[in-house]
């Protein structure tokens, strides 16, 4: 009689840790698939130093041009495009304090490389240089009227993107605004030794 009885307990006990099992399993599956997500940071920038002075941000759009995209750079195969966005409700200071061809010497400076002339194929690198809009209302904290401007930048093979930067500078000043072209530069060349 006691070895029946042994052997119902067993039973209910293999019954109840078959339940248990289950019961966790179904539990973890619902944590993981609904609980709450761990959030790792999204990626701003390079992380390099000249992109800490000042409000930066990048971003590879396309990883397989960014390969081809340095091949041009490294060639001098690249043409610049720059232009200016003035501000819609206030003074345009920046052209009294750059020009086209200035800005267009300064990445010609940084990147070192002498650029061919009328290549057929090419690395475009779009630039825009933006006064910062401080009489807009809709600005209403301190740092949007606290910047003079902003670069904003794309690196384009056939018209599609490999690479883009927009960084901010401060002063109405060459020195500042070559500042930040440098360090287009250098997070364009950082991205793609990949």
């Amino acid at each position: 009689m006691s070895g029946e009885y042994r052997q119902d307990s067993q039973v209910v006990n293999n019954f109840f840790t078959l339940v248990s099992i289950i019961i966790i399993a179904i539990v973890i599956t619902l944590y993981s698939k609904y609980g709450p997500k761990v959030k790792t940071p999204s990626r701003v920038h390079s992380n390099l130093e000249c992109q800490k002075t000042t409000s930066t941000i990048d971003k590879i759009t396309s990883p397989a041009l960014l390969k081809d995209a340095k091949h041009y750079m490294e060639n001098g195969l690249y043409v610049l495009s720059g232009g200016f966005i003035k501000p819609r409700f206030g003074k345009f200071y920046l052209k009294d304090k750059i020009t086209l061809e200035e800005a267009n010497d300064f990445f010609k400076s940084k990147i070192a490389i002498v650029q061919k002339e009328n290549p057929v194929k090419y690395l475009k690198i779009k630039y825009e240089i933006i006064e910062n809009d401080k009489n807009d209302p809709r600005k209403k904290d301190t740092y949007s009227k606290s910047y003079a401007g902003a670069i904003l930048s794309s690196f384009r093979i056939n018209g599609k993107e490999a690479f883009m930067m927009k960084t901010d500078f401060l002063e109405y000043d060459k020195k500042d605004i070559k500042n930040r072209i440098d360090c287009i530069v250098e997070a364009f060349k950082h991205n793609a030794k990949y």
